[in-house]
């Protein structure tokens, strides 16, 4: 299946002119030593930038239309790397590949963001694979349980965010702003609820966007009217989140498969970022910090690369 998605998504990333690309790796160990659960993801995303014309401007036509695609691969694994046999009491191992096409409407303060997402779970994703190369490459055993993973299912899902940036505020040369988000997500892999709201404090005044208002740590709209800037700039933020869910699949699939698990209700935590830019490059690091249940504690970071073109 994964061969035949090739020309596609080769004529995707073609037809789409990308103005800002980013790539983006996660994984815990940027962000703790656990090495289980939502152990590493991978992002790649485009953003064109402002379209004067798109079938979209006549959707809510007094607004900036962007349009985005993003290519995302996850993996889950139980704690216990060397067991050969299912963990019933732990997280199955699975593997998640998802395409998303997203529809931005924005001014200055303010963004719109729809999206539709398909994608699998499964020996598809090609996760075990991925996760024994990137092993061998840090010089970490692999984990041995694989052969116990959900099988394959396929993923859709729509998606809607809101945001909100509040005038930048100037302070002895340092330029302040707050950035708040409400995103719902509805689909047989994901639905749920999150708000969120983050402070950034930068070396000049930004059109961007940031948010924590994401359940991982890499949010599509972080690339919204990026600008390419004069020499090297700089910008830290740190925000807060609550995650409410209805249905996770990986939780839910290994449930009615027999763990003996509790179901994924609620996320609370924080997040951390620096972004360091340089002309048309950009780098980020993002630490993100979630309790969920209000018991289990995780906490994973990001690094991406981004560049305006």
């Amino acid at each position: 299946m994964l061969k035949k998605l090739i020309p596609l998504l080769y004529v995707l990333t073609t037809m789409l002119y990308s103005d800002t690309a980013s790539f983006t790796l996660e994984n815990d160990f940027f962000g703790s030593k656990e090495d289980n659960h939502y152990t590493n993801g991978a992002f790649l995303i485009w953003m064109r930038d402002s379209e004067e014309e798109s079938i979209f401007n006549n959707v809510l036509s007094d607004l900036q239309t962007n349009t985005a695609i993003s290519l995302t691969h996850q993996m889950f694994t139980p704690t216990d790397k060397e067991a050969t046999e299912p963990q019933w009491n732990d997280l199955p191992y699975a593997g998640y590949a998802k395409m998303n096409f997203l529809l931005y409407k924005s001014k200055e303060n303010y963004f719109h963001e729809f999206g539709i997402n398909i994608g699998a779970v499964g020996p598809m994703t090609k996760a075990e694979e991925i996760q024994d190369f990137f092993h061998k490459v840090v010089g970490d055993g692999r984990f041995k349980g694989w052969d116990n993973q959900l099988g394959d299912q396929l993923m859709a899902g729509v998606s809607y965010q809101f945001a909100y940036k509040t005038d930048t505020l100037d302070w002895r040369g340092f330029k302040f702003d707050s950035i708040s988000n409400i995103r719902a997500e509805a689909g047989n892999f994901y639905t749920g609820g999150l708000v969120s709201t983050t402070v950034r404090i930068s070396s000049f005044a930004q059109r961007s966007f940031i948010t924590a208002g994401s359940f991982m740590v890499t949010d599509e709209s972080d690339l919204l009217h990026i600008d390419k800037v004069q020499g090297f700039q700089w910008d830290l933020s740190a925000g807060i989140f609550v995650n409410g869910m209805y249905n996770y699949y990986i939780i839910d699939e290994g449930i009615d498969t027999g763990y003996t698990i509790e179901p994924m209700k609620s996320t609370i935590g924080w997040q951390f970022a620096l972004n360091l830019m340089y002309d048309n490059f950009h780098y980020t690091y993002k630490l993100k910090s979630a309790h969920v249940n209000d018991q289990r504690h995780k906490r994973w970071g990001g690094m991406t690369v981004s560049w305006c073109f």
